[in-house]
């Protein structure tokens, strides 16, 4: 049978005759065992969190399809000598501060789940076929997205795709198109 915090009595509730405790007494304000059992908890809860935070910033992140990104944000890797960012063409960030560089197209509506979109995709009568690729993030061609850190601190991941649409005036045409999300 296991205890829980409600049956753990108070200092003040120990049964008659019973010794009191000399644990703490040279603190100068003693707490009940409830408060310390708490503070225990919170304490390895806190350094729980700690360790998950840890290695989840270890890792190089991977995209639904499993392409590899960057895990750094100054894109060194990608353009040792940096790049100049080039203002999103839709999407929620058109009048934030640029972050990502190249493609005919740049903006949060080619994303999905913080990554470009992989799949087919009907608009009215325009029909766009998304596929992800890990050709054009750089000169090394083995990543699929890039992080970038704004003036004002904000960081976005910059990710390769094509984009086909078929339908409307650009029937067939195939673009190279960057989805920017939030990090």
């Amino acid at each position: 049978m296991s205890l829980t915090v409600d049956q753990i009595p108070d200092a003040d509730q120990a049964p008659p005759g019973a010794d009191g405790t000399t644990a703490l007494t040279r603190l100068p304000a003693v707490g009940t065992r409830r408060t310390l059992l708490r503070a225990a908890v919170l304490g390895a809860v806190t350094i729980g969190t700690l360790v998950l935070t840890w290695g989840r910033r270890a890792r190089a992140e991977s995209n639904p399809t499993g392409l590899q990104g960057w895990d750094r944000n100054d894109c060194r890797d990608a353009y040792p000598t940096g790049y100049d960012e080039v203002g999103d063409t839709s999407g929620e960030y058109v009048n934030a501060y640029a972050a990502c560089f190249g493609g005919s197209w740049r903006g949060s509506t080619y994303c999905e789940a913080g990554w470009h979109k992989h799949g087919t995709w009907t608009y009215g009568t325009v029909t766009a076929d998304f596929v992800p690729i890990n050709v054009m993030c750089g000169s090394y061609g083995t990543k699929n997205a890039w992080k970038w850190t704004t003036p004002d601190g904000h960081t976005y991941r910059c990710s390769d795709g094509m984009t086909t649409y078929w339908g409307g005036p650009n029937n067939g045409q195939t673009y190279y198109t960057i989805c920017r999300s939030s990090v």
